[in-house]
């Protein structure tokens, strides 16, 4: 039989290929396995980017590398080598920490702060919602032989029975893959938050603490890479407009001897706050409301030396610098706001032609913006590193910004002198971007 298939290979992303299948695959609910196989390897193989498809970034081997072919994206999940990390690079290209842990409810609603417990009876109320109508279609297919657990069942109404099961009949099998994908990710998730209150570096514990009226930011927490935006030295090396080649021998004392500070902390890990952290910094926003209260009784009372204060202002900083796109800077924006996650997608859907889920909106947050702001801090601690060498920096002929020389803030070009392009990343983007919109 001829594939009824018609993929737009002109898509060449992992995540423009995602969003057109999301809205593709609706016109055929019964996918043969051949067909699912076509479609798993349109997937695998979009690039990231760099220009790398995310399946040599798996390891995975289809018929596009002239290899024995992967025989669907369901035999792709049920394979053991296939970590949640790989699952992750069908759209995000982050590698994520394998939890092999079983996580316990009744431990989180007993360890949780009382704001938090809110957060996990919702998230847990989707993921068993996720998990029956997953446990249905299987038991409909003929892959699951026993009926849902019992326990599982028991935290539904009747109703609420009856209206999972309908849904499950709709199912196709791109729809149950998707719903595999999500409760993945979901599980994942609960970890996260649970490690937010549990991490050696405990923010609730180091920042937050309503018990004591003048605490605030313990000046004796080590923020890396680079201290936080305060004082002289922070004024300097937190200037969004930085220039090496301005600084005296006074400014590149302090610089010296700030990066001596931060390259020799000797500090244990529970008294140390860094930027380039994944989990640090989402901690930071999942307790961002609870700091805000904290911040303005601080400043209620009057207290002068406000060391939270100063790591707000430097969070906000690495945003400004870190390389988001519009779209991302939006739903930082937005989340900031304390936007919900389904308002967001509908807003961002609707302005940008998206067809982001509320879920989606939460993984674009936790596994690509705040990356972008790990990767920020990076880049500005080599920066400073580099700043006693003028010749390691060039001038953007089209910004006028002085940036390191380094792949992370320029286009390579092997033919020019110093291996890059004369402009930089971001403005090569928006040059880019508005002779797309010109067209």
């Amino acid at each position: 039989m001829q594939n009824r298939l018609k993929l737009n290979w002109g898509l060449e992303t992992a995540e423009e290929r995602a969003q057109f299948i999301e809205t593709y695959i609706v016109q055929f609910p019964d996918l043969t396995s051949s067909e699912a196989s076509t479609i798993a390897d349109y997937l695998l193989w979009g690039k990231d980017g760099s220009g790398t498809p995310l399946g040599k970034d798996t390891g995975l081997e289809t018929r596009w590398t002239k290899t024995n072919e992967a025989e669907s994206l369901d035999a792709v999940l049920e394979n053991p080598a296939m970590s949640n990390a790989q699952l992750y690079t069908l759209t995000d290209a982050v590698v994520l920490k394998k939890n092999r842990d079983v996580f316990n409810r009744e431990e989180a609603r007993k360890e949780a702060p009382e704001f938090l417990r809110p957060t996990f009876e919702e998230l847990w109320k989707t993921i068993d919602e996720i998990e029956l109508e997953i446990n249905f279609y299987e038991e409909r297919i003929g892959k699951r032989e026993k009926p849902p657990r019992d326990e599982l069942i028991k935290r539904f109404t009747d109703e609420e029975v009856e209206l999972i099961r309908a849904r499950s009949q709709k199912l196709n099998q791109y729809g149950y893959l998707k719903l595999r994908h999500r409760i993945r990710e979901l599980r994942t998730e609960q970890f996260t938050i649970r490690d937010s209150y549990r991490s050696t570096f405990n923010i609730t514990q180091s920042i937050y603490a309503p018990k004591h009226k003048s605490f605030v930011f313990d000046c004796d927490v080590e923020v890396l890479p680079l201290g936080v935006k305060e004082g002289t030295v922070g004024d300097i090396v937190f200037d969004k407009f930085f220039d090496p080649r301005a600084l005296n021998e006074e400014q590149l004392r302090l610089i010296s001897g700030l990066v001596w500070k931060k390259k020799t902390c000797q500090k244990p890990d529970n008294e140390i706050f860094d930027f380039r952290s994944l989990e640090a910094v989402y901690q930071l926003y999942l307790f961002r409301e609870e700091f805000d209260e904290r911040l303005e009784q601080v400043k209620i009372d009057h207290i002068v030396e406000n060391n939270l204060e100063h790591l707000l202002e430097t969070l906000q900083f690495y945003e400004e610098i870190a390389d988001l796109t519009d779209v991302q800077r939006e739903i930082l924006k937005l989340k900031e706001k304390k936007e919900k996650n389904a308002d967001i997608a509908g807003y961002i859907n609707k302005k940008y032609g998206k067809s982001y889920t509320a879920n989606y909106i939460s993984t674009i947050f936790k596994q690509k913006i705040i990356v972008k702001i790990n990767e920020a801090a990076q880049l500005h601690q080599d920066t400073i590193e580099n700043c006693f060498f003028p010749e390691n920096f060039k001038q953007c002929a089209c910004c006028g910004r002085i940036l390191l020389l380094d792949g992370r803030n320029w286009v390579k070009k092997t033919r020019s002198k110093d291996g890059f392009q004369s402009r930089c990343k971001r403005c090569e983007r928006e040059i880019r971007k508005k002779k797309k919109e010109d067209k």
